[in-house]
C-alpha cells in the first residue's frame, strides 16, 4: 500500500485521479460496487431476521451525504473505524486521542451514537485501548482470533497477515468478549473475506465449508463467531454468508445473531447479575437470580424437581424461573481459594459461573486453587469445567438459551475515490 501511495505523489490533481482510478480498478474497488454490495448485504440479512455492524472511518462518514441513513433505519449499526483509515499503533498519544475525539464528534453530527470502535488493519496496542476507553466507547472489536480451519491451504501471505494483525489462536484463546475497566473487548474471527478471497484464493464452495466449520466450532464451544465481510466483496462471498446464516438459523439450541453493540450490552448486563443464596431450615439452598431479560439458568447433574427443568442439550437442562431450591449437600458452584488471582474470579464470573470463595473443596462441587492465571490457561479451564461430570448450576452465556453467538460485520474502508485516496496517502 505504501508503494502505491508513493506512486501517486508528485502528480497533478488530474494525474492523481487517473492513477487512483487505475489502482482502484486493479484491486476491484469502486464506490458503486460497495453500495451495491451494501444493498444486497442488507437484503440477505433481512431474509434471516438479523442485522450487522459496519465500522466506517469518520472522514468517510462525513462525506457520505446521507448514504447510510436507510441502512440505519433497517437496524444496521455503524461503528468508528478511526477518523482516517490509518494504523493507530503508529500515531502519537496526542494524535490518537485527537482522532478518536474528532471521530466521535463527526458521528454525533450524523446522529449516530458511535458506541463501538474497530482499529483499521486490526492494529492496536495497549495505548490504543487506553485511548478508546478514555474516548468513551462501549466496546472495541479489534482483537483478532484465528481458527485452525485452513491449515492445508495456508499461504505465506495468509500467515504474514495473521502475524500483522497480532492474531491470537483459538486453540488457546476462547473467542469470547472480555469486560475490563469499562470497555468490552469483542474478538474478530479469522479467516475473514479478505484472507479467503485475496490471500488464499478459495472457491465459493471452499469458503462456505470454512465458515461453516468456524460456525460449528464456536457452536460446540458456546462462543462467538464474528464473521468479517467487507461490502465490496459481498458478491464473491454471498453463497458462503447465506450458507452460514441458514445453518445458524436452524441450530437448536439456537444461535444468537446480534450486532456488536448488542453483544457488548448483553455481556455487561449479564455480568452484573445479582445472585442471592441462602440455606433453608431443612438444609436446602434457595437461589434467587436477578439479571437482564432473557437470562437463562442451566443445571447439570442436579436433582431438581422434574417440573423445574426442561432439556437444553445433552449435558445441561434449563431451570425454570429465577427462584428455585437446590437439594442439601455440596454446593453446585465453583469454589475458589482466597489466594487465587482476582483475574481468575473475574474470568469465571464473566462466563456465567457462580463463584464462591472457599478454603478447600469440601463445600463446592468443583474447587480451584491457583497461584496464577493467564490467557493461555483460559481454554483448558473452560474444557475442564464444561466437560466435567460434577453437579453444576450456572448462568447461560447468551440470551434466551442460545448456545453460541454470531455477529456479521464488515468494514467500509472507503466510499468515494477521495476516501480511497486518503487511505492510500495516509497509511
Amino acid at each position: 500500500m505504501r508503494a502505491l501511495a508513493t506512486a501517486t505523489r508528485g502528480k497533478g490533481t488530474r494525474g492523481l485521479l487517473k492513477r487512483l482510478r487505475s489502482i482502484a480498478a486493479h484491486y476491484g474497488w469502486s464506490s458503486r460496487k460497495i453500495l451495491e454490495g451494501l444493498e444486497h448485504f442488507s437484503e440477505v440479512l433481512q431474509l434471516y431476521g438479523c442485522s450487522a455492524t459496519f465500522p466506517v472511518p469518520a472522514s468517510t462518514l462525513a462525506r457520505s451525504n446521507g448514504t447510510f441513513d436507510r441502512f440505519r433505519e433497517q437496524g444496521i449499526e455503524f461503528a468508528v473505524h478511526g477518523y482516517l483509515h490509518v494504523d493507530h499503533t503508529r500515531l502519537t498519544r496526542q494524535t490518537r486521542m485527537e482522532h478518536l475525539e474528532l471521530a466521535r464528534r463527526l458521528f454525533s453530527e450524523k446522529h449516530i451514537a458511535a458506541r463501538g470502535f474497530r482499529a483499521p488493519y486490526l492494529r492496536w496496542n495497549e495505548e490504543t485501548m487506553e485511548a478508546v476507553q478514555k474516548a468513551g466507547f462501549l466496546y472495541d472489536g479489534s482483537a483478532a482470533v484465528v481458527w485452525d480451519v485452513v491449515r492445508e491451504i495456508e499461504s505465506p501471505e495468509y500467515r504474514q497477515a495473521v502475524a500483522f494483525y497480532g492474531a491470537m489462536h483459538a486453540a488457546h484463546h476462547p473467542s469470547l468478549p472480555r469486560w475490563n475497566d469499562g470497555l468490552v473487548r469483542i474478538p474478530y474471527c479469522l479467516p475473514d473475506d479478505e484472507a479467503l478471497v485475496e490471500r488464499l484464493n478459495v472457491s465459493e464452495e471452499s469458503m462456505s465449508r470454512i465458515w461453516l466449520e468456524m460456525l460449528r466450532l464456536t457452536y460446540e464451544h458456546g462462543e462467538l463467531f464474528t464473521l468479517g465481510l467487507h461490502p465490496e466483496r459481498f458478491f464473491a462471498c454471498e453463497a458462503a454468508l447465506t450458507a452460514t446464516l441458514r445453518h445458524a438459523s436452524k441450530a437448536r439450541p439456537h444461535v444468537w445473531m446480534a450486532r456488536l453493540e448488542d453483544i457488548a450490552e448483553w455481556w455487561i448486563a449479564r455480568a452484573r447479575t445479582e445472585i442471592a443464596i441462602r440455606e433453608t431450615i431443612d438444609g436446602r439452598l434457595h437461589v434467587s437470580v436477578r439479571g437482564p431479560d432473557g437470562l437463562t439458568v442451566l443445571a447439570r447433574c442436579v436433582a431438581l424437581e422434574a417440573q423445574s427443568l426442561h432439556p437444553w442439550d445433552d449435558r445441561f437442562q434449563v431451570v425454570r424461573g429465577n427462584d428455585f431450591h437446590l437439594p442439601a449437600g455440596r454446593r453446585p458452584f465453583i469454589g475458589v481459594s482466597p489466594s487465587s488471582p482476582p483475574r481468575l474470579v473475574s474470568f469465571l464470573r464473566q462466563q456465567g459461573y457462580i463463584v464462591e470463595e472457599a478454603e478447600d473443596g469440601h463445600n463446592c462441587t468443583h474447587f480451584l486453587d491457583r497461584d496464577h492465571f493467564e490467557e493461555i490457561d483460559e481454554r483448558p479451564l473452560l474444557l475442564q469445567i464444561e466437560q466435567g461430570d460434577f453437579p453444576l448450576v450456572r448462568l447461560g452465556r447468551w440470551p434466551r438459551g442460545a448456545r453460541s453467538a454470531l455477529s456479521i460485520t464488515g468494514d467500509i474502508d472507503a466510499l468515494t475515490l477521495w476516501d480511497y485516496a486518503m487511505r492510500l496517502l495516509k497509511v
